[in-house]
């Protein structure tokens, strides 16, 4: 089992992290709170319906943003916002198990506001929830990608997701048709990998 204690630690509530995008824009990353919900909310109702066709929640249901509001358990899913002047532009996810056999698994999920694309953004994002995982003591970051979505692929392989698996028809879209869903998965590498100690 591996000593979490090697990792250096973080307290999520209290972590910001301000960033500059390509163009200089000032940006503020820091996790997702009750009094969100009303931002969040007007967040994703600005997103179109062709990409929402894609996206795995209902996410322009304000009912869906209320709950996830209600509920915030960083332990169990660590949503980070992504913030410029106090409006989201951004929001992505951590979410992971705290027990059973995917306890050091963490799946993503990312959504980049259409205006703040191809500057560097979703990259940067990958980035940090990889430096956020590390200090979480999580080995492996999972993203379920639908194949149609090539730029996300891209941006995913360049951050050092590898391609595991293309599985034909495994969701659906908004229109109940069937789509491809590639498995991406990045090794968040432990300090030390004599920490290891697995008693099989």
């Amino acid at each position: 089992m591996l000593d979490t204690n090697i990792y250096p630690k973080i307290d999520l509530y209290t972590y910001q992290k301000e960033a500059k995008l390509k163009d200089g824009t000032k940006v503020l990353f820091r996790p997702m709170v009750a009094e969100d919900q009303g931002a969040l909310y007007e967040f994703f109702k600005a997103i179109s319906r062709e990409e929402v066709r894609y996206l795995r929640d209902d996410v322009r249901s304000r009912l869906v943003v209320e709950k996830w509001a209600k509920n915030l358990d960083y332990g169990k899913t660590l949503p980070i916002l992504v913030l410029k002047d106090d409006v989201i532009i951004a929001d992505a996810t951590i979410n992971r198990r705290k027990f059973g056999w995917k306890w050091h698994l963490g799946t993503v999920r990312i959504f980049v506001h259409k205006d703040y694309r191809n500057v560097g953004l979703g990259r940067m994002i990958l980035q940090e929830l990889s430096h956020i995982a590390y200090r979480l003591g999580i080995e492996k970051l999972v993203a379920e990608i639908p194949e149609v979505n090539e730029s996300a692929l891209i941006t995913f392989k360049k951050e050092g997701f590898n391609l595991e698996a293309c599985i034909p028809n495994m969701v659906k879209d908004r229109e109940n048709m069937p789509m491809d869903l590639v498995v991406m998965i990045k090794n968040i590498k432990p300090p030390h990998d004599e920490s290891y100690d697995y008693d099989f």
